[in-house]
C-alpha cells in the first residue's frame, strides 16, 4: 500500500470516527466532562431548535465579526455553554467578557446578568463553593458587529473549608466545636454535647466566658442510622450557614443575612448517615436552627418486560426521533431499566417507551441486530 493511499484511508477512518461521537454523543454535561457542552441557535433568544451542538475545550472566544462554526449565523445567534467543575472548597471570583449579553449561573444561582447590546465588557461576582462538583451555565448573545464570550474563575478570598468529617465514636447527641472567628479556624474555644440545633441567641453569647457575642463560628456533626427515603431539611440561619448530609453539601448560605430559612431535599439510601452543620455569626443577632422530615419512598415502578436494556451514564436524553435534530422529549438515569421496542437502520439510536435514546449508552445483553427496524 502506497504512503498517498495510507494517508487516504486515515482520514476516512478519522472523518467516521467523528460523524460516529456526533450521533452517540451525550447532551448533558456530565461529571466527567473536561470541558464545555455548547449548543447554538440562529436567533438570540435561544429558543427553537439548536443549528449545532458540541463539546467544546475553554469558553475563550473572540470571533470578530465572523461566524463561530459552520452553519451559525455571523450575527443574531445565541449560545448556551453548561459544564461541571470540581473544585476544592472556598470562595471564588468568577469573571465574564462579553461582546453582547451574558448570564452566569453557578448551582442554579444567577451570579451574573448582563443581558444587553453591548462593547466588550468584563463583569465579576464572587461565590463560596463546597468541595466537589458544581454545574455552571453561561447564555450568551450577539446582535450584530463584534462577538466575544469568556469565562474564568480563581480562588481567593475566605480561606478553604475543610472536608466534613464524621463525628468521633460515641457521640449520641451532636458535636458542638465553637470558635471566636467566623472561619472555623483554629482550636475550638469551646467544644460541648448538644441535643439538638435550636438556637436563639439573640445578641448574646452561646456561652458567656467561653465564646464571643459575635464574629464567632461553630460546627455541628454527628452519624444517624436513617431509613431509605427522601428527606427534607430545614435550616434557619442569621449569619451564614452550610450543611452537609454524607459529605454532599446540601445547602449553601454562607453570607450576612438576617433570619432565613433554607430547605434542601436528599434521597437517602437508609444506614449511618453523617450530617454536619456549620455556621457563623458577624455582628447582631443570632440564630442557628436545623430540622428535618421525611424517610418514606414512593413504592418503585414494575420493572419492564421483553428485551430490556439499562442506561449505563449518570443521564440520558430521551429524544423524539432517532437523531440529535429532534426534540429531547425527557431523560434516564443511571442504571435505570428500559423496554427496548426497535432501532433505526444503522442501529445507532434505539426506540423505548419514552422515545428514542443512543445506542451508545445503553447496556444489554441482547443483540440490537435482532430488533426491528422502526421509523
Amino acid at each position: 500500500m502506497n504512503k498517498r493511499m495510507s494517508l487516504l484511508i486515515g482520514v476516512v477512518i478519522a472523518l467516521a470516527m467523528t460523524g460516529t461521537a456526533w450521533a452517540q454523543g451525550p447532551i448533558l454535561p456530565q461529571h466527567s466532562d473536561p470541558g464545555w457542552q455548547a449548543i447554538y441557535w440562529n436567533n438570540t433568544a435561544l429558543s427553537g431548535p439548536p443549528v449545532l451542538q458540541r463539546a467544546e475545550g475553554n469558553l475563550d472566544y473572540d470571533w470578530g465579526t465572523g461566524s463561530p462554526a459552520p452553519g451559525v449565523n455571523a450575527d443574531q445567534f445565541s449560545a448556551r455553554w453548561t459544564r461541571y467543575i470540581d473544585v476544592a472548597p472556598g470562595t471564588y471570583l468568577f469573571t465574564v467578557t462579553a461582546d453582547d449579553g451574558i448570564r452566569l449561573w453557578v448551582d442554579n444561582a444567577l451570579l451574573i446578568d448582563q443581558w444587553r447590546d453591548q462593547a466588550p465588557s468584563t463583569f465579576s461576582a464572587s461565590k463560596y463553593l463546597g468541595p466537589g462538583h458544581h454545574l455552571a451555565r453561561v447564555d450568551y448573545y450577539e446582535d450584530f458587529g463584534g462577538a466575544v464570550a469568556r469565562i474564568s474563575w480563581t480562588l481567593g478570598g475566605l480561606p478553604p473549608t475543610p472536608t466534613p468529617q464524621p463525628p468521633p465514636p460515641g457521640y449520641g447527641n451532636w458535636r458542638g466545636e465553637y470558635f471566636n472567628n467566623k472561619s472555623l479556624s483554629g482550636t475550638p474555644a469551646l467544644v460541648r454535647n448538644e441535643a439538638q440545633i435550636q438556637f436563639n441567641w439573640g445578641s448574646g453569647s452561646p456561652a458567656p466566658g467561653w465564646v464571643d457575642a459575635d464574629g464567632f463560628s461553630a460546627r455541628w456533626s454527628r452519624s444517624l442510622n436513617l431509613a431509605a427515603g427522601n428527606y427534607r431539611f430545614t435550616m434557619v440561619v442569621d449569619d451564614g450557614a452550610r450543611l452537609f448530609v454524607n459529605g454532599h453539601t446540601l445547602i449553601d448560605a454562607w453570607k450576612d443575612q438576617s433570619a432565613t430559612t433554607y430547605t434542601g431535599d436528599i434521597y437517602l439510601p437508609g444506614g449511618m448517615t453523617t450530617i454536619q452543620m456549620e455556621y457563623y455569626e458577624n455582628v447582631g443577632a443570632a440564630v442557628a436552627q436545623l430540622t428535618w422530615t421525611g424517610g418514606t419512598q414512593p413504592p418503585p415502578p414494575p420493572p419492564p418486560t421483553g428485551r430490556i436494556g439499562y442506561v449505563s451514564v449518570y443521564q440520558l436524553n430521551v429524544r423524539s426521533g432517532p437523531g440529535l435534530n429532534y426534540w429531547i422529549v425527557g431523560s434516564l438515569r443511571q442504571g435505570q431499566p428500559v423496554r427496548l421496542l426497535g432501532r433505526n437502520w444503522q442501529t445507532t439510536w434505539l426506540k423505548i417507551d419514552q422515545g428514542w435514546v443512543s445506542a451508545a449508552y445503553i447496556r444489554t445483553n441482547v443483540r440490537l441486530t435482532d430488533l426491528p427496524v422502526v421509523r
